[in-house]
């Protein structure tokens, strides 16, 4: 097994399903427990399930999601947008992003639960926002109506100057077609989130091990969701990739598309398990 020095996680999730204590106490516990370097949190934002956002409106998910990432070292923001019928006070969400720029690493949004493609015009004010603070975004792709990653394609090459990702290289297929688009588009990348560790081949043989970041949406199978096998192999290396092209997907590709400093990373196997992360 190589052995990592860093491992950062890009796609994790706060107030999960409405269950925002236990989603906390779970992704607390996989952060601390799988020796992560630094994780990238979106507050869950779901506008037609009322039930799942907690009861907070958009602008306190950020205030709530700021206030936990200040209890430790090693997390970052990715600033949900719900952009179907949601109204957002855009001066209010400029002024977090200024107050708040060293913690705030990127956009998400998530076309199934807004229900609708990110190729509506509701979604430019926010590209307008990625441009002017330098941000890239993360999307969700899927085999559904709103998520196909054609969608993200065309986006993303209407908008060149900024770096789109796509989560989990479109969820429920091969994920083959994603990374034909992901190579043919500068400016788009992906994630790992429920992407079979096999796919690591093809990602070598099409050369875009520069492009794909590990992802694993936890905690949303609880907090051992990095417990999966699909997981674990990415984690311990079980396609045996050189350490070069290893330590690509666990960190060095999160580095350079969220722009993470590395001082700030977290290095577990320098500290060891005993070094709790609380300020």
């Amino acid at each position: 097994m190589l052995k990592r020095s860093y491992l950062i996680d890009t796609h994790t999730h706060l107030g999960l399903k409405g269950l925002i204590k236990e989603c906390e106490n779970n992704l607390i516990y996989s952060f601390n427990n799988y020796d992560l370097s630094f994780i990238l949190i979106s507050f869950d934002m779901d506008e037609y399930n009322e039930k799942s956002n907690n009861n907070l409106s958009f602008e306190e998910s950020l205030f709530y999601l700021k206030n936990f990432i200040s209890r430790f070292n090693g997390m970052g923001i990715l600033i949900w947008i719900p952009y179907g019928k949601t109204k957002i006070n855009i001066p209010l969400l400029e002024k977090f992003i200024i107050e708040n720029r060293s913690n705030i690493y990127g956009l998400k949004l998530h076309p199934y639960q807004s229900r609708k493609t990110v190729l509506t015009k509701r979604l430019n004010p926010y590209l307008e926002i990625a441009r002017k603070y330098d941000l890239p975004i993360l999307i969700h792709t899927a085999l559904d109506e709103f998520s196909y990653i054609d969608s993200v394609k065309e986006l993303a090459l209407k908008n060149s100057d900024i770096n789109f990702i796509a989560a989990h290289l479109e969820l429920g297929s091969n994920h083959l077609y994603s990374l034909n688009c992901i190579k043919e588009v500068k400016n788009l990348y992906g994630d790992t989130a429920w992407v079979d560790p096999s796919l690591l081949k093809a990602i070598l043989k099409m050369g875009l091990i520069d492009k794909i970041c590990f992802g694993s949406d936890t905690p949303i199978d609880g907090k051992d969701t990095l417990k999966e096998d699909i997981y674990q192999k990415y984690i311990n290396n079980f396609y045996k990739l050189k350490k070069s092209d290893y330590d690509k997907i666990m960190y060095l590709n999160a580095l350079k598309i969220y722009k993470i400093k590395k001082e700030n990373l977290l290095n577990r196997y320098l500290w060891g398990k005993s070094h709790y992360l609380h300020k």
